[in-house]
């Protein structure tokens, strides 16, 4: 379990730096934003793509 957990009390450390809701990025936290950001992308691209080519398969 400790294995599992490990890595959200990583990615939760910078929200634990204050009290309150914070809703402006910090540091590092723009580079999560924009990997983020980037994942995203490229899933919408594959899953896309994968979706069109099953749609004209069908036809």
């Amino acid at each position: 379990m400790t294995r599992i957990l490990f890595p959200a009390l990583l990615l939760a450390a910078p929200a634990s730096a204050h009290e309150g809701l914070h809703l402006h990025p910090h540091g590092i936290e723009y580079g999560w934003l924009a990997v983020a950001a980037l994942g995203a992308l490229i899933a919408v691209g594959v899953f896309g793509r994968r979706v069109l080519a099953a749609i004209r398969a069908r036809k």
